[in-house]
């Protein structure tokens, strides 16, 4: 991964930041000096921007943390789902992506360099970001979700593969087939007859 010289400054400043604040003994006032920032005003919306809530809060709740590996699997469960409706709650930034992705599901042109853009961030910086709440990169969060929607389009909805993998952004029934079975460790069509899933997408559609 790489940064700008500004990107990984403020990168370094930000963790000092936060370590700063949870040793709780300096103002708010103090922290932004000490990290080098040139006011309040300026180091609590670089913070906020940053983590999705002002320093007095992190100082006062702390972040909710990131998924463990073993919390994060296809297919996704109840459990992932509140998780991350914890995640989404404090981390703003999240909560935007995960709309974009969700509103173009059906896009199979879609891609994190779009993705990014929309967000307003580089590409590096979204891939950071989301390394740091899932421990991959958002091109694997944006799969999960489109193979989760096209389980739950296929369990749920009675769709067939095809219109299953039309929906869910996949190029076509191979590509669909061959990612899900990597994934599921079935095809497509035992999956369908034999299993049942979590409506995680649809509910998540409707919490944002």
């Amino acid at each position: 991964m790489s940064f700008s010289p500004g990107k990984l400054i403020l990168y370094y400043k930000m963790e000092l930041a936060k370590h700063i604040l949870n040793l709780n003994k300096y103002s708010i006032e103090e922290t932004a000096v000490y990290c080098g920032f040139s006011g309040v005003a300026n180091f609590s919306r670089k913070f906020k921007q940053e983590f999705g809530l002002s320093p007095s809060a992190y100082r006062e709740n702390g972040l909710i943390t990131g998924f463990k590996p073993e919390d994060w699997k296809i297919p996704l469960s109840n459990e992932c789902f509140n998780k991350l409706i914890q995640l989404i709650s404090e981390y703003k930034w999240l909560a935007k992506l995960l709309v974009i992705i969700i509103d173009n599901l059906d896009n199979e042109a879609f891609s994190i360099e779009i993705l990014s853009n929309k967000l307003f961030m580089s590409p590096s910086n979204l891939n950071r970001k989301a390394k740091a709440l899932f421990g991959f990169p958002a091109i694997r969060l944006l799969r999960d979700i489109r193979l989760q929607y096209a389980a739950e389009l296929l369990m749920l909805e009675k769709k067939s593969i095809t219109e299953a993998a039309s929906l869910a952004g996949f190029f076509d029934i191979s590509h669909l087939s061959r990612v899900f079975k990597q994934n599921f460790n079935c095809s497509p069509s035992k999956y369908k007859d034999y299993n049942n899933v979590f409506p995680f997408v649809d509910l998540l559609r409707k919490e944002l």
